[in-house]
């Protein structure tokens, strides 16, 4: 069931959670304000017991996070397996979830904050550096705007997969811009490594579902898998779960090579027991998802009509549409399947 906020979902996720029998978790990322009663919260929920586990987490951008916490509602709900373990990981990023912004609180693109222990946060490609005034113009939103002209000039001079990696693969030296990956690790981040191991434990072999949206067409999606077009490990995957596997490679799919990525740090922290799938439905066409992106983040920092801005990003990554609603729980809870017969023996 999709949520119309982030205390909706998050009171929805406790509560099947506990009736399902789950053993709840919560890490408080940012304090309660004046009048409320609870700050945000990263939620885990742990079910069953296994030789192996199954981790499936939503919201790691925000306000993609209605999508998977509608999925891990259905699954939680339909009933969950009773030979494996099951950890349910709800709103990695509360904050931009319930503020509706992609990002943290601190402007922190998660999926680009997972850096090894020692790689220094810092740098950013000279395609990025050639195009932050055309993504984060240093004024108010409102009045004619030609970023959508200016950025299929970009495309046609210098080729799509080009222009996409040098945009979002990740930059480190511009806290106000687009795709920022923060200056050290960030609170969520942080806790989620501190406490995974213990919630899965054990586990002989894991399995990682991290859901998403906003790339690829409308309704459909891809699994995408680091690893390297064409490797064992690649045709593996595709084996077990199909042709909708793809690697993080902008010359093999709708992904792109990223630094500071989330499934980097779930490899470096479980090793070669755990395999990483990122689910990634369609949205709307990509350079739209690029300019609700850039208008939101225009609007936040330099001004002009947020409540328009973040309804619109909100829109980009989560379409209001029932057949859109429908098709991601389907196809959610398809991969979740898929999944489970790979850890059963």
């Amino acid at each position: 069931m999709f949520h119309s906020n982030y205390q909706e979902a998050r009171a929805a996720f406790r509560a099947l959670s506990t009736e399902a029998g789950g053993i709840l978790h919560s890490w408080e990322i940012i304090p309660a304000e004046a009048g409320e009663t609870e700050g945000l919260t990263i939620d885990a929920a742990v079910f069953g017991q296994g030789d192996n586990t199954l981790l499936v987490s939503s919201g790691l951008h925000g306000v993609e996070g209605y999508a998977g916490s509608a999925i891990q509602l259905e699954f939680i709900k339909n009933g969950l397996p009773k030979d494996i373990q099951v950890v349910v990981l709800h709103a990695l990023n509360p904050y931009g979830m319930a503020r509706l912004r992609r990002v943290n609180e601190n402007n922190v693109d998660l999926n680009r904050n997972f850096l090894a222990a020692g790689e220094p946060y810092e740098g950013s490609s000279e395609g990025y550096q050639r195009l932050n005034p055309l993504l984060n113009p240093e004024k108010p939103t409102g009045g004619i705007d030609f970023m959508l002209v200016r950025t299929v000039l970009q495309i046609l001079r210098h080729g799509y997969n080009t222009l996409k990696t040098a945009v979002v693969g990740g930059q480190y030296d511009f806290p106000k811009g687009l795709f920022f990956g923060g200056s050290k690790l960030e609170r969520g981040p942080k806790l989620i490594l501190d406490h995974l191991p213990s919630l899965v434990g054990d586990a002989q072999e894991i399995i990682h579902i991290d859901f998403h949206t906003g790339l690829g067409k409308s309704g459909t999606y891809a699994l995408l898998v680091d690893t390297d077009a064409g490797s064992a490990d690649h045709l593996r995957m595709r084996e077990a779960y199909g042709e909708r596997v793809q690697p993080w490679d902008a010359d093999h799919g709708v992904a792109y090579k990223i630094r500071g990525g989330l499934p980097e740090a779930m490899t470096r922290l479980f090793g070669k027991k755990i395999d990483v799938l990122t689910c990634e439905f369609g949205t709307i066409a990509s350079l739209d998802v690029l300019k609700a992106l850039r208008v939101e983040n225009q609007a936040t920092h330099w001004g002009g009509d947020l409540n328009v801005a973040r309804k619109s990003l909100l829109n980009a990554f989560r379409p209001p549409q029932k057949k859109w609603e429908n098709d991601i729980i389907t196809g959610g809870i398809y991969v979740v399947n898929q999944a489970i017969a790979q850890l059963r023996p």
